[in-house]
């Protein structure tokens, strides 16, 4: 059945679940699925902390910056709950972005509760 109120939609977003659970966002350079895909390569990138806002309307957000060296090509980003390791939990696909020299990008993480 779909959720119709809001304080269920917002208990969906913020906990148990998807917040406490995605702790750290990554970025891609294979696009996202069922399993992990392929993080860009070089000593500068890692995957950003994340700290998600309260939830609103069944949505909850959390913002990233992240360095990207040069030679990677980000067309996707993603949540872990682990710096390194851990699980895959979840991705999307993004607007292709080619960093022909090492720059940053921000990204706007969000859940949404169905």
């Amino acid at each position: 059945m779909p959720i119709k109120t809001e304080i269920m939609r917002n208990a969906v977003v913020a906990g148990p679940g998807y917040g406490p659970m995605a702790t750290h966002g990554a970025l891609y350079t294979t696009s996202p699925g069922a399993t992990a895909p392929s993080e860009p390569v070089g000593a500068s990138y890692a995957r950003q902390p994340l700290t998600w806002g309260a939830p609103s309307n069944g949505v909850i957000q959390a913002v990233a910056t992240f360095t990207v060296p040069a030679g990677n090509e980000i067309v996707g980003q993603g949540v872990h709950d682990a710096l390194t390791a851990g699980n895959y939990l979840d991705g999307e696909d993004t607007t292709a972005q080619v960093f022909s020299i090492e720059g940053t990008v921000t990204i706007t993480f969000f859940a949404a509760a169905p």
